[in-house]
């Protein structure tokens, strides 16, 4: 008997055992953050154990789950609310609101250890720090419902660098943004993922129609990004492994330059863990390859489980795999709108719950926006990288304009779109009750698939 709990045959157990770790970590938030939210995931880690127990043992997925709890329980702390002395290490930059993790605040004229991600609001809102620098502040902490799960409205704070190497990708895209005035452009918010200098009316706008993931960097945008290096490369006749290492650096320097988001972090890692399999010839689904890098992220910061933006980014790139069969064996086209439509479905429970609207528009405009937009902008950015480095300031400047005057035709099609096609919005109850509905059918499709992709 326990041979059979043991032994299960699948070709993508960590798949399985991340979500293990996250329903564990979990649970334990909602028993620590949330009033009677423990209940929902109880049921959730059930449902989830019974529909797996054919593909991992029972045994294997609670020692895991375990292990989620146990992460959780360690480094999730409640210090006490209101003025305190902060240090930690940026890890996500920006203008005027920054994260940071892994510090310590001062407390009673006492260091204590605070792990989860912080969300500081600088006091000059003007200024600019990036990851890899040392924040050191002092203002107001308070308690967040959703990641980060605290804030601190700082009073006075300086930055100072820790790692050098890791800030650098970020001042210099800065600059160069600067440089070329393309800060305030959604042409920079699609390379960068910095959308504070677009203006409300905008983000609203872009948020309603529901592709708001085109301008944040996100999977999509690591993976072209990854596609486009290693295609240039394979002209200079390199051999493969030097193409795999040379893409993977250029790509980890990128990353850092975007914030990290959290989506292009969890990308990075699997681009990362795909490459390292390559370079052995050890071939790996890419669902285990998710699970590997989703692990390391949640039990490197467990708080991340309550991020909104790791959610949705999971749930649709697990979707994405899942089906993964269906989508390569359609044409261009079909591909396209089946990445669109499976991504979007599968995190309406997640969109509906948390935002409460639902966008009838959101696949076909990305289908269109992605080849029309993001890759002109991503290309153009990408020129203006290369031109500036080799003094070709007469290319830089005439691409600078072309992709100010994109954004600008992008700004006034979505504000026409907008009006004519808004948004659907829902009341909580009504709202909650399509997501789970919605969930159910999800959950109804893969099992019609055999539990498996």
């Amino acid at each position: 008997m326990l041979d059979g709990l043991l032994k299960r045959k699948t070709a993508f157990p960590f798949f399985y055992c991340l979500l293990a770790v996250l329903l564990g970590e979990l649970l334990v938030f909602a028993l620590i953050w949330k009033e009677n939210g423990w209940l929902p995931v109880v049921f959730l880690a059930t449902s989830v154990l019974l529909f797996s127990s054919k593909q991992i043992s029972p045994l294997t997925w609670l020692v895991f789950f375990v292990i989620g709890c146990f992460a959780q329980t360690v480094t999730l702390r409640l210090p006490d609310t209101g003025e305190v002395e902060y240090v930690g290490y940026i890890c996500k930059g920006g203008s005027g609101s920054i994260e940071a993790s892994m510090g310590k605040i001062l407390v009673g004229g006492e260091w204590t250890k605070l792990h989860p991600a912080v969300n500081i609001r600088l006091s000059d809102r003007d200024a600019t720090a990036f990851p890899g620098q040392i924040i050191w502040t002092t203002g107001t902490l308070e308690r967040q419902e959703s990641y980060p799960l605290f804030k601190i409205v700082s009073s006075v704070e300086g930055c100072i660098d820790g790692v050098e190497i890791i800030s650098f990708p970020g001042k210099f895209v800065d600059g160069l943004l600067s440089k070329y005035r393309l800060e305030d452009t959604v042409a920079a918010a699609v390379f960068t993922g910095n959308r504070r200098y677009i203006d409300y009316e905008t983000r609203r706008r872009i948020s309603d129609l529901g592709v708001a993931h085109l301008f944040a960097v996100s999977g999509l945008h690591i993976g072209f990004m990854y596609l486009l290096v290693h295609s240039t490369l394979s002209f200079l006749l390199l051999g493969r492994n030097t193409r795999i290492l040379i893409s993977i650096t250029i790509l980890f320097f990128y990353t850092l330059s975007t914030g990290p988001a959290i989506s292009a972090l969890r990308t990075f890692l699997m681009l990362f863990c795909y490459s390292i399999f390559k370079l052995i010839d050890y071939r790996q689904h890419p669902l285990n390859i998710l699970g590997i890098s989703g692990m390391t992220l949640v039990i490197a910061q467990p708080s991340i489980v309550a991020s909104i933006s790791f959610q949705l980014s999971f749930f649709a790139t697990a979707a994405l795999l899942i089906f993964l069969p269906e989508i390569e064996n359609r044409n261009l086209i079909g591909q396209a709108f089946l990445v669109g439509l499976i991504a979007q479905t599968a995190v309406i429970p997640l969109s509906l719950s948390t935002f409460g609207t639902l966008s009838v528009v959101g696949i076909p405009l990305t289908v269109i926006m992605v080849p029309i937009f993001v890759v002109p902008a991503y290309v153009g950015m990408i020129v203006i990288l290369v031109t500036d480095l080799l003094g070709l300031r007469v290319i830089s400047d005439f691409v600078s304009g072309s992709l100010r005057t994109i954004s600008i035709l992008l700004e006034e099609t979505t504000k026409r779109i907008g009006e004519v096609l808004p948004s659907i919005s829902l009341e909580p109850f009504p709202a909650y009750l399509v997501s789970l509905l919605s969930l159910f059918l999800f959950f109804i499709v893969l099992w019609h698939f055999g539990h498996k992709p």
